[in-house]
């Protein structure tokens, strides 16, 4: 019997001197050497003429809403809703909101017009848009992507009236 477990010890023990050995030849080396196989090419990566995709336009506060956009002049502002916080807005509408609705509020196909009176998921008050920029618009009524809350962008509180202030004046332009 002592000799059995002898015989085990003996056979495990080789098993892991022979380890290190047995790996270099799997690897494709003899013990000790350098290196391996050399590296395969499995594909050739074509090149793609840089003028196939140029880089986007650069989006820079005050031109956001488009090149030529000139300042609009808000007219019959809410209390407590200044001038200064629609270019504010306007601003801040090119980095994000311009992307669905459209510069200067245009509207696409993604997201209503802005630049009208026409209202679809509130009556167009300047308290309604802050809280419907805040919040998103999870369902809504015709188009086919919902608005996550600040439109998926990282704006604060500040920000976000500035935008509504912006949101407002181009819906109120005509002093509706």
């Amino acid at each position: 019997m002592k000799a059995d477990v002898f015989r085990r010890r003996r056979s495990a023990r080789a098993a892991w001197l022979a380890l290190p050995a047995v790996a270099a030849l799997l690897a494709g080396c003899e013990p000790g050497a350098v290196g391996g196989y050399p590296k395969l090419v499995y594909r050739d990566d074509p090149q793609v003429p840089r003028a196939a995709y140029p880089d986007p336009p650069a989006v820079t506060p005050g031109s956001a809403v488009s090149g030529s956009a000139a300042r609009i002049v808000a007219t019959n502002l809410p209390g407590g809703v200044t001038q200064a916080m629609v270019d504010q807005g306007q601003d801040l509408y090119g980095t994000v909101c311009a992307a669905c609705h459209g510069q200067g509020g245009a509207g696409s196909a993604a997201a209503p017009k802005l630049a009208d009176n026409q209202w679809l998921n509130i009556s167009g008050q300047y308290p309604e848009i802050v809280t419907l920029i805040n919040n998103g618009v999870p369902a809504p009524k015709q188009y086919p992507g919902m608005m996550p809350p600040k439109g998926g962008g990282s704006f604060d509180d500040a920000q976000v009236r500035a935008i509504a202030a912006y949101v407002f004046a181009l819906s109120h332009q005509g002093g509706a």
